[in-house]
C-alpha cells in the first residue's frame, strides 16, 4: 500500500477521519517549521521553503558562492590596497571600491540567507562579466603581477560558470508552500 492510499478518508465518502498514513502525507507536504518559546508573549514560529531543484545540490553550491562572495566582499571594502597589490592594478576611486565591496557583500549575504534567489545569482553573473573585464585588461606584459591577475581571471571564469549553472537551475525552482502559514 503507497502513501496516496492511506492518505483517503476512510470510508470513501469524504467526510471522517483520516488514516495515520494521511496524517503522515499532510505533514511532508508543509513547509517544515519550529516554534521558538518566548519568556513573555506568543512563540515565535520559524518556517523555511521546501525547494525543489536539479539536483538538490544547486542550493548548497549557490550558498557557497554567496560565502565566498561575502569573504571577497570584506577584502575589497577593508583591505583594498591589498587587493590592488596582490592585482598590480591601481587602486579604484574610492567610490568604486566601495560598489565593489557592497556588490559582492549584497550577493553574498542574500544569497546566504536563501540561496535559491535567482535574480540575485544572476546579479552575481553580471558583477562577473565586469570583473572578468577588468582582471583581463589586467593580464598584461606591463604589470608586474600579471601572473596574479591571470590566476584571479581564471577563477573568476570558474565561479561565473557556476555562477551561470547555479542561476540557470534556481531560475527553475518550484516552491511548494504558501506564504501564510
Amino acid at each position: 500500500m503507497s502513501l496516496t492510499e492511506h492518505a483517503t478518508p476512510r470510508g470513501g465518502d469524504g467526510v471522517g477521519r483520516f488514516s495515520p498514513g494521511a496524517r503522515i502525507f499532510e505533514r511532508l507536504s508543509h513547509s517544515p517549521s519550529l516554534s521558538l518559546p518566548r519568556p513573555r508573549g506568543r512563540p515565535i514560529k520559524v518556517a523555511t521553503d521546501r525547494v525543489r531543484a536539479a539536483p538538490a545540490i544547486t542550493p548548497t553550491l549557490a550558498g557557497s558562492l554567496g560565502m565566498g562572495a561575502v569573504g571577497l566582499g570584506w577584502w575589497g571594502l577593508l583591505a583594498p590596497r591589498s587587493v590592488s597589490r596582490f592585482l598590480g592594478i591601481p587602486a579604484p576611486k574610492a567610490a568604486v571600491r566601495t560598489l565593489f565591496g557592497l556588490r559582492e557583500l549584497y550577493t553574498g549575504y542574500t544569497l546566504a540567507g536563501d540561496p535559491t534567489k535567482s535574480e540575485v545569482l544572476w546579479l552575481r553573473v553580471a558583477g562577473d562579466i565586469f570583473d572578468i573585464a577588468v582582471l583581463r585588461a589586467a593580464v598584461n606584459r606591463r604589470n608586474p603581477k600579471r601572473a596574479n591577475a591571470r590566476f584571479m581571471l581564471n577563477a573568476v571564469l570558474v565561479i561565473t560558470a557556476l555562477d551561470v549553472i547555479a542561476a540557470a537551475r534556481m531560475s527553475n525552482v518550484q516552491r511548494n508552500c504558501t506564504g501564510g502559514r
